[in-house]
């Protein structure tokens, strides 16, 4: 993973892009997109969109199209080589060489042969295909090889056999590498290197095609009077023909540019073009530097050639290979020197193909998986060291089957080709570099395979004792390669982050904006980090800290970053998405029932040792840490900007631990995830742990920290080492760094909306709460989630999160509006989110709708007007009194008619619902005081409304747990104080009244004080005010309870239950009161 200390760029209000320095320049070659632009001849250029977003589903559906459309065809390709590259192996066992009076010798040195032609071929056909493109050059090569194929079957002697070998050996070179080359502008670099060994998994699967072809093909010898081998060359041969005919209609010239002969429409639509460029670009914007068909010079060969960081890796290249070469070639001839028939001889050679299968995918899924390249390599080639020294120390004569067991695994050795290969093209950072080391390796490797040929020689046979001894020499010699190369790239590493802590941030930023320097820098530049290894936070040995989770997943998948960061666990392990306003994607892992259900099951073991986000991690000097600090990707402009800001100061390490994120992020998910659904948690534990240069998944998650220990007052519990002001302290201190405080996406608005919450717990309605809200509010209208319109070009699960964001804020603003009697500019013109999907968390919808439905209700009636003062313009001067006393009874139904039906919601969202309606509905009686006369006989304004009110409301809470109340922090304690509120107001307007027990107010007030000194600890502001607002109703009410003393006088039972008053024998049949229930209930004093 690099260090991520960058130079933003956005776009001015003119449409002209600028450079605007944050706290330093960042490093690594996958962030340098934003100070690469897109060359002017680049093919995907009018696709490019530095602000472009996308879902996970969206980008799975790319992949998958490129998978099927691209892949499959280059992996039938490959095939179609192996089948004319390898079929002389199978003619062997046909007794080709008898027939054409061949020796070994010969054998061997029509192999050298061809593999010289195709080392000479190599480079002329990489500057032929970067300059008449792949399209056309890769399905040419095909269709000559195919007819020198043909040609085979009439060889005659040696000098045929020697012309046929030269001539496939020189149309097959500049395959392969052209052909991976090809492949990455199709793919990311952690996506490469599976799909290169989906390619030479192709091989071997030929080689199993093969054997089983050739043992049928090479039984019709002396068919039409021709041996065996003539038909095996002549029908593999019709074969790849028409695998080369169909290429040249099929092949797409670029991503953009998919259609043809065969498939007469483009693979992708138009968005999906979109996606595909940007993710390509964000991941090596060295991509788009030249035009996909701009010829390589031979300036670009010279600087390939002289480049040392890649001398390791060609030497991998020549010596790697060579101790399974011979014995791979051999093991055909090897099988029938041991008396095996052709036909068995064949099909012997399926299980080392089949082992080589899954060791190789196994590999390189692994290389994938943790982002690591030395230590698989090396595993590779430490494979066949012990099978190469039990061969040499077996006996000989006998024991035929052990040899064949040997033979077998070593010719089905973890493979690691596709790993090196990837691992050249993502440290070359020049796409015609990289054709030409690509093409160098390619031809190095042959080299190394001309070597391996020449090692067994006849006068050692059958046992080849000698050369094993070479084999075990050179392979304890790659081994020693691999070391060596990780070191000197580390070393390198080293050496620029020196010269680059050296530089102000004025000289880098200037560095960075030299447009002629990086294209012709390459890998050489100082803000380049070459890759070797994955960061030790993945491996235990390294770092003896685990964290394991188990967690309900979250109904939405959305990625927090906008880069893929080299060096963390792959989004494909933890979600793979790549956009700028999500949260990165959660563990994919199946899940039990258990974990469906909406209750999530969580399970911390955090180590005593667990690193924390400060000094994270600490990796070996010179390793891919070479700065100090690390930075969030920044937006990709369309071009460089022509001028820079002045520097702001270098940013401080991270300070929460990372325990404390992930303990408060558990809360959240199980307490308080049904009151704000908009945030999947494992998947920000997920990017947490895989990405230590999301800076924006670290302020989010600092924000969700600081709001829920705020609101269920974890701070006194000592749960976390953090607290909740230090996390809304790091938080903001992040969010300054970079796009955080720049560009307006889903995640800034969400760290803005929980920075609300925490604020609101310190100081209600105080002015940072009310900013913060205002802030998320404005974010939301930019991104126009209030306009429907902006929903159609988006996926169903970014509908999802999107729309339940927005009717979160239409809720809070709503309430923060009633609460503190402020104007509402939030005007939600946008759907409901679908409740009929696949959405593992859709069960809190429908509860959730009907918490909008009651805001809508009271939204729409106008009442805000009311509660603003505004009431006289509320109705036309011509209206009669008649019609506004209707039309508040009619508000008044409605709210009253809200079902408050539980089968579908969960505790948490009842006691949100029953309470907020039964407020409204407070909040609604005081507001009609302000312009009609309170009477008994209008319900609406009777003296028994708010009685009944709150009767209501305690009949509701008796039946919920407390914890349900507390979740909802201090919002629902001034609920309650409002509702208690009323129930003193109602008495103070009417003297004339007294009330029996159980319908007293004095009860009524006495219980509600109670709630509100036992939830989360008590509210003693509220408790007092009440207080001092019942005993100034009546005078004997001062002799109820003191608020200190209120939580002392909690029933026992209430406390060991963890439920509200269900003994009270206030609460034995409580429910609505009737208009005879009052009568009966009050008496005329």
């Amino acid at each position: 993973m690099e260090k991520d200390i960058g130079i933003q760029r956005t776009i001015s209000d003119n449409g002209e892009p600028f450079t605007s320095k944050i706290s330093a320049v960042r490093v690594g070659r996958e962030n340098l997109s934003d100070a690469l632009p897109p060359h002017e001849d680049y093919e995907g250029r009018h696709r490019f969109d530095p602000g472009a977003t996308w879902s996970p589903a969206e980008e799975k559906r790319v992949i998958l199209k490129t998978d099927l459309y691209l892949l499959s065809w280059i992996c039938v390709m490959f095939a179609g080589l192996q089948l004319d590259r390898g079929n002389l192996s199978n003619a062997t066992a046909d007794n080709i060489l008898d027939d054409l009076n061949l020796t070994s010798d010969d054998y061997n040195n029509g192999t050298t042969i061809q593999l010289l032609a195709f080392m000479v071929c190599e480079f002329p056909v990489q500057i032929l295909t970067k300059r008449y493109g792949f399209k056309r050059i890769l399905p040419t090569m095909m269709v000559l090889w195919s007819l020198v194929t043909w040609a085979q079957s009439w060889m005659t002697n040696r000098t045929s056999f020697y012309i046929t070998r030269a001539l496939i050996g020189a149309f097959e070179g500049g395959f392969i590498p052209g052909t991976i080359l090809f492949a990455t502008y199709f793919y990311t670099s952690k996506e490469l290197s599976i799909r290169l060994a989906a390619f030479w998994s192709t091989l071997n699967v030929a080689r199993v095609i093969s054997a089983l072809l050739a043992a049928g093909i090479l039984q019709l010898r002396d068919t039409g009077g021709k041996p065996g081998w003539f038909w095996l060359f002549l029908i593999e041969g019709i074969l790849t023909f028409v695998i080369g005919i169909i290429s040249f209609f099929y092949l797409p010239s670029s991503p953009t540019s998919t259609a043809g002969v065969i498939w007469r429409k483009p693979w992708y639509t138009e968005r999906e073009e979109i996606i595909m460029i940007n993710r390509i670009l964000r991941d090596d914007p060295a991509k788009d530097l030249t035009a996909l068909k701009e010829p390589a010079t031979f300036a670009d060969i010279k600087r390939a050639w002289s480049d040392k960081s890649m001398w390791g890796l060609y030497f991998v290249g020549l010596v790697a290979y060579i101790p399974a070469t011979p014995v791979q070639a051999y093991l055909t001839l090897t099988l029938k020197r041991l008396n095996f028939t052709t036909f068995n001889s064949n099909m012997l050679t399926v299980p080392s193909a089949v082992i080589q299968i899954i060791t190789m995918l196994t590999l390189s899924y692994s290389s994938e998986f943790f982002n690591e390249r030395t230590f698989h390599c090396f595993f590779g080639e430490f494979w066949i060291l012990p099978l190469l020294a039990a061969l040499l120390t077996l006996p000989d004569g006998g024991r035929e089957w052990s040899r064949f067991s040997l033979i077998t695994l070593i010719s089905g050795y973890p493979y690691f080709h596709p790993i090196v290969s990837a691992w050249i093209s993502e440290n070359t950072f020049d796409v015609k570099k990289r054709a030409i080391t690509a093409a160098t390796y390619n031809v190095i490797v042959q080299v190394g395979s001309l070597i391996g040929s020449q090692i067994y020689r006849k006068y050692d046979s059958p046992y080849y004792k000698q050369g094993n001894k070479v084999l075990i020499s050179i392979c304890a010699l790659s081994l020693l390669t691999f070391v060596v190369q990780r070191l000197y790239l580390q070393t390198l590493n080293k050496r620029k982050a020196a010269i680059w802590d050296e530089m102000s941030v004025d000289e880098r930023a200037a560095y960075q904006a030299d447009a002629t320097a990086r294209e012709a820098d390459g890998n050489k530049r100082l803000d380049f980090r070459f890759q070797f290894v994955a960061d030790p936070w993945f491996y235990p040995a390294l770092r003896v800290s685990v964290l394991k989770y188990e967690i309900a997943p979250s109904p939405h998948r959305h990625f927090l970053t906008s880069s893929n960061m080299q060096g963390t666990m792959p989004p494909a392990r933890w979600g793979s998405e790549r956009s700028a306003d999500a949260p990165a994607m959660g563990a994919r892992s199946a899940r039990s029932n258990a974990q469906r259900s909406h209750h999530a099951q969580v399970a911390l073991v955090l180590a005593s040792n667990a690193p924390s986000r400060k000094g994270y991690p600490d990796v070996d000097d010179g390793g891919p840490f070479a700065d100090e600090s690390p930075q969030s990707r920044m937006d990709v402009p369309a071009s460089p900007g022509p001028s820079i800001e002045p520097p702001i100061a270098p940013q401080a390490p991270l300070e929460t631990p990372s325990s404390s994120l992930i303990v408060q992020l558990c809360v959240y998910r199980l307490r308080l995830y049904p009151i704000w659904p908009i945030v999947a948690v494992e998947e920000i534990m997920g990017s947490l742990q895989g990405d230590v240069q999301d800076m924006e998944t670290y302020a989010l998650a600092n924000a969700i920290g600081a709001a829920t220990i705020a609101q269920l007052k974890l701070d006194q519990t000592g749960i976390s080492t953090a607290t909740g002001s230090s996390m809304a302290e790091e938080c903001l201190r992040t969010k300054l760094m970079g796009k955080n405080g720049q560009s307006a996406n889903l995640n800034i608005l969400r760290i803005a909306f929980f920075l609300h919450i925490y604020y609101e717990n310190q100081d209600q309605g105080g002015v940072k709460s009310l900013l913060f809200l205002r802030e998320a509010i404005t974010i939301a209208q930019i991104m126009g989630l209030h306009r429907e319109s902006s929903y159609l070009s988006l996926s169903p699960s970014e509908q999802q999160v999107r729309r339940r964001i927005l009717w979160l804020l239409f809720v809070t603003e709503r309430g923060v509006g009633i609460l503190y009697k402020l104007p509402v500019i939030l005007k939600p013109n946008v759907l409901f989110p679908a409740m009929d999907g696949d959405d593992e968390e859709a069960h809190i919808l429908p509860a959730f709708q009907k918490l909008v439905d009651l805001f809508w209700t009271f939204d729409q009636s106008r009442a805000f007007e009311i509660l603003e003062g505004s009431s006289a313009d509320m109705f036309d001067t011509g209206d009669t009194e008649l019609a506004r006393r209707n039309s508040l009874y009619t508000l008044h139904k409605k709210l009253q008619e809200v079902s408050l039906d539980w089968d579908s919601s969960n505790e948490v969202q009842r006691a949100d619902i029953c309470v907020t309606r039964q407020w409204m509905r407070a909040v609604l009686w005081k507001a009609s005081n302000n312009y009609e006369r309170l009477n008994s006989g209008n319900q609406i304004t009777s003296l028994d409304h708010p009685i009944q009110i709150a009767r209501e409301f305690l009949g509701f809470i008796s039946q919920l747990p407390s914890t349900a109340l507390e979740a909802h922090g201090p919002t629902m304690e001034t609920k309650i104080y409002e509702i208690a509120s009323t129930v003193a107001d109602a008495v103070a307007n009417n003297d004339t009244v007294t009330w029996i027990s159980p319908y007293r107010p004095i009860d009524i007030l006495a219980h509600l004080q109670r709630i509100l000194a036992s939830i989360r600890g008590g509210n003693e502001a509220l408790e007092r005010m009440l207080y001092s607002k019942t005993a100034c109703v009546q005078g004997n009410l001062v002799m109820l309870v003191e608020p200190s003393s209120l939580i002392e006088d909690l029933d026992d039972e209430w406390l060991e239950n963890n439920t509200l008053f269900p003994h009270d024998p206030f609460y034995l049949n409580l429910g609505p009161i009737s208009a005879g229930d009052a009568e009966a209930g009050m008496m005329s004093v």
